[in-house]
């Protein structure tokens, strides 16, 4: 039975989220009641929230404090901002500025050190990444890999930047390695290697994936997976399976010491975005177009139809879509945020439909969408809503919901901070597939 909660309680974050920004020389407002040029020293961090304002040459990047409920920093952005991300470690944000071909990154200022976090002002890193087309954005374990789309008709190929906390500390990435065409594809991340689509020729849908081995600074080519994905789009990693979407199904890639076993597993429409939790033995796998979820059972090799839904309909009678997806940072739900704005969450242990929470009054086709993002220190997930100007923060123990109100539409949505083991974000999938030309999120 779908149930519904209305928004109850105080807002979670201060009405500091509604001072307009400083534009002043360095890009940053004054921090209430610090000048943060020293580190301070506190226990368990409830993190920080960065979302971004998309308004041209005036586009910005927000922090907020969510131990503090304070807005604690803001800066501004070279181009607008189209996504943004966490790294594998949740330290710093990645902002996708896909439509100028950049990526800035953003140090949220919270960081362990030996047994104890420190708490610093938030600051922009002094590199970016350019390329054409920056767009799925995979973490895995340790590792982030950046895809970036390139452009067949100005013979810009496609390529991948890898990197990790500890490079982006130091100031870059840990390799980067340009592929022989130009397609909108992805590279996933493992331990040593990179599993980037495939295909022959520039311009069409990849259709197979290519394993590249990390040696140093650079990449060797190690060959093609022996079993073909046609239409590939979307990918994740659960334990020694990594999964993509084909035209036909998944396409399940199997380590095996020093090699892969591929394996096709039948579904009887396209899969096109795939989400995996280190936590978690199955993946979750959506189909497009209709949004059905399919659970991945690599042991078994099937794909089981399931529903997300329990009866939601849109206005129009038809079956919901799916905006947003994620894990919850153990893995023990899965959030789906539907066409009509409500949050549905499944227990993965059976994945069962728990409950539905109802966030959103409009989910505009056009402009900014919704994004999700989930606390790996907390259990709460959370929200934008560009067109009412909010942001929600739901509790997924009591499904309860706190509204903030801002005085912009939010574009993109991370959660930074220190999470816990296994708490590095494996299940975010860096775009939608609302259509192959189409990069929402």
């Amino acid at each position: 039975m779908k149930r519904s909660f209305s928004p109850t309680g105080a807002a979670l974050l201060a009405a500091s989220v509604l001072l307009a920004a400083c534009n002043n020389d360095t890009g940053s407002t004054a921090l209430p009641g610090d000048d943060h040029d020293h580190e301070h020293e506190h226990g368990e961090s409830a993190g920080r929230l960065v979302f971004t304002h998309a308004d041209g040459a005036n586009s910005r990047v927000y922090v907020h404090d969510l131990e503090s409920g304070e807005t604690i920093a803001d800066f501004a952005l070279v181009h607008p901002a189209t996504a943004v991300y966490a790294s594998p470690e949740s330290r710093y944000a990645v902002i996708l500025q896909r439509d100028n071909d950049q990526v800035e990154f953003l140090d949220n200022g919270i960081h362990l050190h030996d047994d104890h976090t420190h708490e610093d002002a938030p600051a922009m890193l002094g590199f970016t990444l350019t390329g054409v087309a920056p767009t799925h954005y995979r973490v895995n374990g340790e590792h982030a890999a950046l895809y970036f789309d390139g452009d067949d008709g100005a013979g810009q190929m496609s390529r991948f930047e890898l990197f990790s906390d500890e490079s982006l500390e130091a100031g870059g990435v840990l390799a980067a390695q340009t592929l022989d065409t130009a397609h909108h594809g992805v590279a996933e991340p493992l331990e040593g290697l990179v599993l980037a689509s495939h295909t022959a020729t520039s311009g069409d849908a990849p259709d197979g994936v290519t394993v590249f081995e990390l040696h140093g600074d650079h990449f060797h080519d190690e060959g093609e997976l022996g079993t073909a994905c046609p239409g590939l789009h979307g990918a994740a990693t659960s334990g020694l399976y990594t999964v993509f979407g084909c035209q036909d199904g998944a396409l399940l890639a199997e380590l095996h010491g020093d090699h892969f076993h591929a394996h096709k597993i039948a579904a009887p429409e396209r899969l096109a975005t795939v989400l995996g939790h280190p936590d978690v033995a199955q993946l979750a796998a959506f189909s497009y177009p209709g949004d059905t979820l399919y659970v991945i059972d690599p042991e078994a090799e099937t794909a089981t139809e399931t529903d997300w839904r329990d009866g939601a309909v849109d206005s129009g009678g038809d079956p919901v879509s799916a905006v947003a997806r994620a894990f919850d940072a153990h893995g023990e739900h899965l959030l789906i945020l539907d066409g009509e704005g409500d949050l549905h969450v499944l227990e993965t242990a059976d994945w069962s439909h728990r409950g539905s929470v109802s966030l959103l009054d409009d989910v505009p086709a056009a402009g900014p969408a919704p994004a999700l993002a989930v606390s790996a220190a907390a259990e709460q997930a959370f929200v934008t809503d560009p067109a009412a100007q909010a942001l929600h923060v739901l509790d997924l123990e009591s499904l309860s919901v706190e509204t903030v109100d801002l005085d912009f539409a939010p574009t993109g949505l991370a959660w930074t901070g220190i999470g816990g083991e296994h708490d590095h974000g494996e299940g975010e999938e860096g775009h939608d597939h609302d259509d192959e030309h189409d990069h929402e999120h």
